[in-house]
């Protein structure tokens, strides 16, 4: 007589292992999974919730010293306030001029092809005599250094040569009332460039002198036609008309000095 099995009744591990041995150790393990899986679970969630709150409990318990916040030093420095600046005030004197210590020299003999018999000229100085010394227009005794020689002067321990003029100077003249203004109302438009269109500007070169006199005006940079030159350099030299005092004098370490300016007469037409 066959027996029907009711499988709906029966679990998956009762219908896998039916007809076997149920002491074999897979249906044992199969039986305690569910347990085992839920004990595994429980653990891990404990030891989440316990390494999250680890650090609170240990801070409550004062395991953790806390990191004192920095101090920073706030000492208050109070700055002298700058000392005035008053247009109309002189400058400071220069300093005083120090003398330069007058160098020995050699007088350089000048190499000249001429009959041995007509030489008349002592020979020229050895290595060892131009120790300490330089080179120079005539002898001159004085103390050996082993400095260079002074920019600028005479070779031989002469006086400094003072320049002509300056390019540049720490306080450049300036025109007393509207240089523009003066050379506006003086300029003459050439009456044939001004009938063709011509334009062009033209660069014309002077020289302030330390009373503020306008000397040596030249022409500097041409403007390509020589009748808008012209009419530059003859407004220009309005400038320098009667020895008249128009500028106040460019000055260089507080004394004043003539300086070469440049300024541009431009040609256009409106």
């Amino acid at each position: 007589m066959e027996v029907k099995l009711d499988y709906h009744n029966q679990s998956m591990d009762e219908i896998v292992f039916d007809k076997r041995n149920k002491n074999y150790g897979a249906y044992v393990l199969r039986q305690l999974y569910d347990k085992h899986l839920l004990k595994a679970l429980s653990i891990s969630v404990g030891v989440f919730i316990f390494s999250m709150y680890t650090p609170t409990i240990a801070k409550n318990l004062g395991l953790f010293k806390e990191k004192q916040a920095e101090v920073l030093d706030t000492t208050t420095i109070v700055l002298q306030p700058p000392p005035s600046i008053k247009p109309d005030e002189p400058p400071p004197p220069p300093p005083p001029p120090v003398e330069p210590v007058l160098r020995p020299t050699v007088r350089f003999l000048e190499m000249e092809a001429v009959k041995k018999e007509e030489v008349d000229e002592p020979p020229p100085p050895t290595i060892d005599q131009l120790d300490k010394k330089d080179i120079g227009v005539k002898d001159v005794a004085g103390e050996g250094t082993d400095d260079p020689p002074p920019p600028g002067g005479d070779v031989g321990g002469g006086a400094p040569v003072a320049p002509k003029f300056y390019e540049r100077v720490e306080q450049m003249p300036s025109f007393i009332g509207d240089l523009q203004g003066f050379l506006g109302d003086n300029l003459q438009y050439p009456t044939q460039e001004y009938n063709d269109e011509v334009t062009g500007v033209t660069l014309v070169y002077f020289i302030v002198n330390s009373e503020g006199v306008v000397e040596d005006v030249a022409l500097k940079e041409t403007s390509g036609h020589k009748a808008l030159d012209a009419e530059a350099l003859r407004v220009v030299k309005l400038l320098a008309k009667d020895g008249k005092v128009r500028f106040k004098a460019g000055k260089q370490n507080g004394a004043a000095v003539p300086v070469r300016c440049v300024v541009p007469i431009e040609f256009t037409i409106e």
